[in-house]
């Protein structure tokens, strides 16, 4: 009844102790320049740095904590930020690996991948410290309800609705909007607790939430294909134990004298864990005993327990790369179709046709409009608006996939 789905870190960002050449980050003043005089800070200035030709998308806007720059290499790949600074003594880089890139590319593939990235930049490191970490177990749980009052935790846990901005930048690298930084501590819809969150960054968070429900709502089909069920199927339910460590949680379940590095964190990490699912407990029948330690574990939970006993590693991607960037380029055709002709409908609306004229001259409308177009552009400005799109989405066109 309860079967685990897919299980492993789902965020890992780190602080980084180097600095880029001058060069390098002359360079990426004037993209960021560039980006703000084209308003891209969505998509990003595209812009190719490095001996290697590295690919990177520029912002317009920093990032909080004197990060001027912040750039993403691909959507499977990192979101940079980084500092104008070239002394190499400096903690100048902060770097965040989110859900899709740890899918693609595995947590090993994933650290190669930003060794490899600051590599082609002519970088120069000199330290790395885990600042955040985030385990996630995907548990199928069919008639699962989830209840806040089911939660038992330390005297110390606060189970309260607030906001953080501990994470301002969405996976694309992107502000996030105002008030909607992290997760609510208990979010309910129609009735029914959609998610529970226990704890507060950067120390340690427990989060249990509908998985598929947000899966479905942030348009991240690829997740069907990790866990191997059917979107469709009405019986489908997917259930997330979410285990956050920030960076003062860590510091705690590591020694004084130590840093941390990859290697500490990693070694920390099972026990981390595992105390935190004890710790932190979801049951069955709180409000049925006057002690809360005699509480029967549910299910749900009983499973999440026993994946944290040993964390498989994963050498190969849940999710192959080609695929991921394919459903996300038929996302993209949708919604620019359906923004498109949305568009292109309000424009006739306005124009004042009617209903009934617009259904019937359509392609006839169409062609005129997009005549007109071309025409008022010019063939040169249309070319090379078309090149500076093509640019922006290269990534996602079949013939670069495998790049």
């Amino acid at each position: 009844m309860y079967k685990i789905l897919y299980q492993g870190v789902d965020t890992l960002d780190v602080a980084i102790k180097g600095a880029l050449p001058q060069s390098i980050l002359d360079e990426l003043e004037a993209a960021k320049i560039e980006a703000e005089k084209m308003h891209s800070d969505k998509q990003g200035y595209g812009v190719t740095l490095g001996p290697d030709k590295l690919k990177l998308f520029v912002k317009a806007t920093g990032k909080r904590g004197g990060y001027r720059y912040v750039f993403i290499d691909d959507p499977t790949g990192a979101i940079w930020s980084v500092k104008a600074n070239a002394n190499s003594d400096d903690w100048n880089f902060f770097v965040s690996a989110r859900a899709l890139g740890l899918l693609c590319k595995t947590y090993e593939g994933m650290k190669a991948h930003m060794e490899g990235v600051l590599k082609s930049l002519g970088a120069n490191i000199k330290e790395v410290s885990v600042n955040r970490i985030d385990y996630a177990i995907d548990i199928a749980a069919t008639n699962f309800e989830l209840d806040m009052k089911n939660f038992v935790a330390p005297g110390v846990a606060k189970l309260r609705s607030y906001y953080s901005t501990d994470n301002e930048l969405d996976d694309n690298g992107n502000r996030a909007p105002k008030g909607k930084q992290d997760d609510i501590a208990a979010v309910m819809s129609g009735g029914r607790f959609e998610s529970v969150t226990i704890g507060k960054m950067p120390g340690r968070q427990v989060i249990v939430y509908d998985k598929l429900k947000a899966a479905k709502d942030l348009k991240t089909p690829y997740w069907f294909d990790v866990w191997g069920i059917d979107p469709n199927d009405p019986g489908t339910q997917v259930w997330r134990v979410e285990i956050r460590g920030g960076k003062v949680g860590l510091d705690n379940s590591i020694s004084k004298a130590q840093n941390r590095n990859y290697e500490t964190i990693e070694a920390a990490l099972p026990k981390f864990l595992t105390k935190a699912a004890e710790n932190i407990r979801y049951v069955t029948d709180k409000g049925e005993v006057s002690n809360v330690t005699r509480s029967n574990v549910h299910p749900l939970w009983v499973a999440a327990q026993e994946a944290l006993k040993v964390l498989p590693t994963r050498e190969e991607p849940a999710l192959p790369q080609a695929y991921a960037l394919e459903q996300m380029r038929k996302e993209r055709v949708t919604m620019a179709t359906a923004q498109g002709f949305g568009n292109l409908n309000n424009m006739f609306v306005l124009e004042g046709y009617t209903p009934e004229e617009i259904a019937k001259r359509y392609p006839e409308m169409l062609a005129k409009e997009a005549r007109k177009y071309g025409e008022a552009l010019g063939n040169d400005l249309h070319l090379e608006k078309l090149a500076r799109a093509k640019e922006k989405l290269r990534v996602f066109i079949n013939s670069d996939i495998s790049r």
